[in-house]
């Protein structure tokens, strides 16, 4: 028990849970940036793992967050088990994302089981699912400006279906674009 500033009584597990509310993650679009390859032809070729892999840069916090929460669930060959995805993410978001919410995000990459993640590509679903979960949460015309997408995100991302006409590409990577 502890005395707080108003003179009331309070246990540790009271100011455990009002600690754990200030400390959590503020959902960003500016965390993150996602490019499109330069002949769009090459999203035929791509899975929504290598894309998010290659086509993602996080800024530094974003990378100290994510490897501190990849060591903690990586096996010993360095990488990051499938089963372990959902658990890892829920630590990148300090528990305060549903875990339904989580495996839509999950869905939407349409992995094996059997898939293991290196560093880079945790990093580019973490940063997406960051993103999903700012649409989400999120109002765009309420969100602060220092939140919001890079200009030239937003440049790359105009017209977006018009840049995709003729082009092949999987179903899950395109609703994948559609979220970012």
């Amino acid at each position: 028990m502890y005395e707080n500033s108003d003179g009331f009584a309070a246990n540790l597990e009271e100011q455990s849970r009002a600690y754990s509310r200030v400390n959590s993650v503020i959902l960003s679009q500016q965390a993150s940036r996602f490019s499109l390859p330069f002949d769009v032809k090459d999203f035929e070729r791509l899975t929504p793992k290598v894309y998010l892999e290659k086509f993602c840069k996080i800024n530094n916090r974003r990378h100290v967050l994510y490897k501190r929460v990849f060591d903690k669930y990586k096996d010993n060959e360095g990488e990051l088990p499938f089963k372990f995805l959902s658990d890892a993410l829920a630590d990148a978001y300090m528990g305060t994302i549903d875990t339904n919410y989580i495996m839509e995000v999950i869905n939407l990459l349409d992995l094996p089981t059997n898939t293991k993640l290196t560093l880079s590509e945790f990093e580019g679903i973490a940063a997406f699912s960051e993103r999903y979960f700012f649409n989400i949460f999120t109002r765009q015309e309420n969100a602060e400006p220092q939140l919001q997408k890079d200009v030239l995100e937003k440049l790359d991302f105009s017209s977006l279906n018009w840049k995709l006409i003729g082009v092949n590409i999987s179903p899950s990577l395109r609703q994948i674009l559609r979220h970012i």
